[in-house]
């Protein structure tokens, strides 16, 4: 068992057993810095705040700065819904990175 912090949307707290560690989400990094850097497209994050090596269309190859930055965001989107998450919230995980429980927030 293991405590990861993960990115829930409102919809999602009201059932977190259906997430899992590695639900991939995505970070929109800031506008100015995309538009000076020419991206077009989100970085896969995985609900446990983990930034992919992989681009919102599927190719690999995002650069480490870039990486780190949608590592900071507080706010996901899902792929298929643009639906954010909305809170972040420990929880206990399974070795296979399924949800075994939340945790009280502010612990």
């Amino acid at each position: 068992m293991t405590t990861e912090r993960w990115a829930f949307s409102e919809s999602e707290l009201a059932n977190p057993a259906k997430c899992k560690s590695y639900d991939e989400l995505l970070a929109d990094v800031p506008y100015e810095y995309a538009e000076e850097h020419g991206i077009e497209e989100d970085i896969i994050v995985q609900r446990n705040g983990t930034v992919t090596n992989r681009w919102s269309d599927g190719t690999a190859g995002v650069p480490a700065e870039t990486a780190e930055l949608a590592g900071e965001c507080e706010t996901l989107y899902h792929p298929e819904t643009r639906e954010e998450t909305d809170a972040w919230r420990d929880v206990e995980v399974d070795a296979a990175g399924n949800f075994l429980r939340l945790l009280p927030a502010g612990r």
